[in-house]
């Protein structure tokens, strides 16, 4: 029986900003650095809006959201 999970796009976080540049976007961390930074994720979803995010995260107990690329605007999170 799979998961949900297993069938979600999985790339290195240096993909994820290329592919989503501009976007908000809510992944699994599949794997981090040492210092426990990110470097890989499942894709749960991308937006132009945050806010958009939370109805199509909230079945996920663990989820890390970032945005991808530079914002026009400071971003205080």
């Amino acid at each position: 029986m799979s998961s949900d999970n297993d069938q979600l796009e999985e790339l290195p976080l240096t993909e994820i900003f290329k592919k989503y540049n501009g976007k908000w976007v809510a992944l699994i961390v599949t794997q981090r650095d040492r210092n426990l930074q990110p470097l890989a994720g499942k894709i749960v979803s991308a937006e132009n809006d945050r806010y958009r995010l939370r109805q199509k995260i909230a079945k996920y107990n663990d989820i890390c959201i970032t945005f991808a690329g530079e914002p026009k605007y400071p971003l205080f999170l």
